[in-house]
């Protein structure tokens, strides 16, 4: 378990001391607890490679670290940092991220998830607004792609929880033996 600013100062030491098939969480504090907002692991061609993910190089990364730790943690992507062209590093939401940024907004998980969505089709529909495209048809149209994102996001949502018991499975399998 590394700290949000352990992390930010020396990510690179943290990653490389992550065991193989295993990962490390990063923790932020507020309100007296501490909450698992990011994980990191070593990329498994078996857990990972069907994932969507955003792939970065490790140089832009280095540059970045706080930009991109960021993304990863608020918009719950998962990240591949690659080393030459490679993929070498999974950084992902973790477990506490949705609860941490409830807590910090003061809502409620359910809330602040209404308020993502809602927040996303009315971009859409201020768009269509701005270009005088008001007619409800287009609403609608803008409704039902949301709609489309939200079934996608949910789709890809599956698949990351599905590769997770698959490895949760493997390192349950591993107590057997």
């Amino acid at each position: 378990m590394a700290t949000w600013n352990e992390w930010l100062r020396a990510w690179r030491q943290i990653a490389d001391s992550v065991p193989e098939g295993e990962y490390t969480e990063i923790t932020m504090r507020h309100g007296g607890r501490d909450y698992d907002v990011l994980r990191i692991s070593l990329y498994d061609p078996v857990v990972d490679g069907e994932r969507r993910t955003v792939r970065t190089a490790v140089r832009d990364f280095d540059d970045k670290v706080a930009l991109f730790t960021h993304r990863t943690r608020d918009l719950g992507i998962v990240r591949v940092i690659a080393v030459h062209g490679r993929p070498r590093y999974v950084l992902e939401p973790g477990a506490d991220a949705v609860e941490w940024a409830a807590d910090v907004e003061g809502v409620s998980q359910g809330e602040l998830a209404r308020s993502i969505r809602e927040g996303a089709l009315g971009r859409r529909v201020a768009r269509l607004a701005t270009r005088q495209e008001r007619r409800s048809r287009a609403v609608l149209e803008a409704k039902v792609q949301a709609l489309r994102e939200r079934l996608q996001d949910s789709e890809a949502e599956e698949a990351m929880l599905r590769a997770d018991l698959r490895a949760h499975e493997r390192d349950l399998a591993r107590y057997d033996n």
